[in-house]
């Protein structure tokens, strides 16, 4: 319903306008044209509303008819990777028709998948059956380049593994496992040699170290298959049993994990059981984090303890609990109830992951189940509002926010030019110049097809501005990576219910930051 309304307003537009946004995906590997992409543009303002086409043999689309204004594009084609015109590090150009603008010989790359896969196998070259590989990807998240889990697979009869559909990228590795004929001895109850007993596999990082700091990384480019084989060796191990206290009879989740790369933790050991008892055999030397969680009655609940692990069996009791939860609620100074599409976001400070919750009329949001972790705050769904301060209460398991949202955001946009010529996909950032600044308050976008660029939602305060032809690397929330951008930055500041304009001038050398030119 919603394409055919937006069909009917864009014919009507195109009488009165009739800009075009046509052009070519290609495949970004080969640069050869696509057929059967699909290919959608909406109003930025209007994200739901697209108007859909198919592309022919020679990789062509074209919307004719279109009324002016800032476009987002989407190509999706099966075996290819959903892309957003212009895509690089999550941040897109818009595609902008109106006069004078050339929006008729677009080039649209679309990467083919990448694949990582490969085999584990034990140190006499057999394979490692039901082995855990985890993977992690490096990339530029919220401003930061952080290292985060992506996926986890269990290794065939055959020891192998496959990572499919990954984008471009760099990624690294880890294995653990055990030997098959542990769980055989543990399940029968046998009672051969210890040695067979209590024989364990050192978790290994991909290129053949136990480090996590000694990790090797594996770059893919699109449409690359990687190939990661582990060699588990053998060693010592003992058995943990885990005694459950206060868990009922519910099924129970157990994970046993260790300390791994870029603050993440790495998987060693998971199961589920009913009961109150539950065994980890053959769990190597180390210092691991053992989690134990349930559900019953609504409630989740969770335990959680280190475990220093030797080669001699254990015994570690947990108690379930409540598990830890986010309550809060927000305030609008000058009275009045919030948006309905406010919601509460928090951010891991470490990973950059995100857990956000709806806002209720009456203020309050709740996130139950949150991990104990270092959070930043932040609001979501309007640009009318920001978060002008907040504090927490109590610790541990309940902690409560008091968040308090302000009215009068500004707005600052422009143009982005190099030699007086606007420059499309120009990384634009925009950085408190409060010191120190909240890294979680930097943010950045890509300047449209009309080199220009706009900023909404922005809280009064003091700001620097600069651009660069690329940024895809940049991390823009890191404060020693932009130091060097910011002695030639605009600097403004911004009033409440501002609104600003500012032409940034990039220097003819590729990479440096923009100068700041005062609009006429």
């Amino acid at each position: 319903m919603k394409i055919l309304l937006l069909a009917g307003l864009l014919a009507a537009g195109a009488q009165a306008a009739g800009y075009r946004i046509a052009g070519t995906v290609v495949n970004a590997a080969t640069q050869q044209p696509l057929a059967g992409v699909r290919v959608t543009i909406a109003p930025l303002d209007r994200p739901d509303e697209r108007l859909p086409f198919v592309t022919g043999q020679d990789g062509r689309f074209v919307f004719a008819g279109m009324p002016p204004g800032k476009y987002g594009l989407l190509a999706q084609c099966r075996g290819f990777l959903t892309q957003s015109y212009n895509e690089r590090a999550g941040l897109a150009s818009a595609v902008v028709a109106g006069p004078g603008q050339h929006t008729d010989a677009l080039v649209v790359p679309l990467d083919p998948p990448a694949v990582i896969a490969g085999r584990v196998t034990d140190d006499a070259g057999e394979p490692v059956e039901q082995a855990l590989v985890q993977l992690f990807s490096s990339a530029i998240v919220n401003g930061r380049r952080r290292l985060t889990p992506l996926a986890t697979r269990q290794t065939a009869d055959t020891g192998e593994y496959r990572f499919p559909d990954l984008p471009p990228g760099t990624y690294f590795l880890a294995a653990s496992g055990y030997p098959w004929y542990t769980s055989f001895n543990e399940t029968h109850g046998d009672l051969p040699a210890r040695a067979l007993t209590h024989t364990g596999y050192a978790l290994q990082y991909h290129r053949s170290t136990g480090d996590p700091a000694a990790a090797e990384p594996v770059v893919l480019s699109a449409g690359q298959e990687a190939t990661a084989d582990f060699a588990l060796l053998p060693l010592p191990a003992a058995s943990v049993h885990v005694h459950v206290a206060d868990g009922g009879d519910s099924a129970k989740q157990y994970t046993l994990t260790a300390a791994g790369p870029g603050g993440n933790r790495v998987l060693v050991r998971q199961g589920s059981q009913v009961g109150d008892l539950y065994n980890f055999w053959s769990v190597p030397p180390g210092h691991y984090t053992l989690e134990v969680t349930a559900s019953d009655d609504g409630r989740n609940l969770y335990a959680g303890e280190p475990v220093d692990v030797g080669t001699v069996d254990m015994d570690v009791s947990v108690t379930l609990a409540q598990a830890p939860s986010l309550r809060g609620a927000v305030e609008l100074e000058g009275g009045g109830r919030p948006p309905a599409n406010l919601s509460a976001v928090v951010s891991d400070l470490e990973t950059g992951l995100s857990q956000s919750a709806p806002i209720g009329p009456d203020g309050r949001f709740s996130i139950p189940g949150i991990p104990p972790r270092h959070y930043s705050v932040a609001l979501a769904g309007t640009e009318e509002l920001y978060l002008k301060r907040w504090t927490a209460e109590g610790a541990g398991a309940a902690v409560r926010l008091r968040l308090v949202a302000a009215r009068g955001t500004g707005r600052i946009g422009g143009t982005v030019e190099r030699g007086g010529t606007p420059l499309p996909g120009a990384l634009v950032v925009l950085a408190p110049s409060a010191d120190p600044a909240k890294p979680e308050d930097c943010r950045a976008l890509r300047t449209g097809t009309d080199g220009g660029y706009e900023f909404r939602g922005v809280p009064p305060g003091a700001y620097a501005l600069f651009a660069v032809e690329d940024g895809g690397d940049l991390e823009y929330a890191n404060p020693s990576a932009i130091r060097p951008y910011l002695a030639s930055a605009a600097k403004l500041r911004v009033a409440p219910a501002g609104a600003y304009t500012q032409r940034l001038e990039l220097p003819a050398t590729a990479g440096r930051p923009a100068s700041a030119s005062p609009e006429p």
